[in-house]
């Protein structure tokens, strides 16, 4: 190699390395870096956070499910077996569990009420039955699902041996 050449690739080298040696560069890539790891360390808080309230979700619907199924038992045990004398109604906010009516009461109710019963007096129907959940609880479902009592009354109607038809059907 000529002088010339050695000393042109020797300035290339040193163009190529000057860059990282300044210090405004070499500022903005730390900070560059620092600004990476605060970045990862969010996304790692966030997916921690997440991951904790997905665990605390389903500990809270075991948890429902277990006390369902200890309510479903101990229905069963008290009123008698699923389908004939207790009836079991899966809602959006939980399980609702109706025993049967008094037949007597309830031909009357129909009777009164007819097909197309107003939702209250579903409510009157169906109230007396609910043995699960709480009735104070029962009743914060029905103020947000209205339908949910509409469910539940045809659930007691079919277990009072009236229940062709579905309440407010066609």
């Amino acid at each position: 190699m000529s002088d010339s050449t050695e000393m042109q690739a020797q300035h290339e080298g040193q163009a190529a390395e000057t860059p990282a040696k300044d210090p405004a560069i070499v500022a903005l890539e730390k900070e560059l870096e620092a600004e990476r790891e605060s970045l990862a360390a969010a996304e790692a808080k966030r997916e921690r956070d997440r991951h904790a309230a997905v665990l605390k979700e389903q500990i809270e619907e075991t948890r429902r499910r277990r006390k369902e199924e200890e309510a479903l038992a101990e229905a069963e045990a008290k009123h008698g077996p699923l389908g004939k004398k207790i009836e079991a109604l899966q809602t959006i906010e939980g399980l609702v569990i109706v025993k049967a009516p008094d037949g007597i009461k309830a031909r009357k109710w129909m009777d009164q009420h007819g097909e197309n019963p107003k939702v209250q007096a579903c409510r009157e129907l169906a109230r007396p039955c609910v043995v699960y959940p709480p009735l104070d609880r029962y009743d914060e479902i029905i103020a947000d699902r209205p339908v949910v009592v509409v469910s539940t009354a045809n659930a007691v109607l079919k277990l009072a041996g009236l229940g062709g038809k579905e309440l407010g059907g066609k």
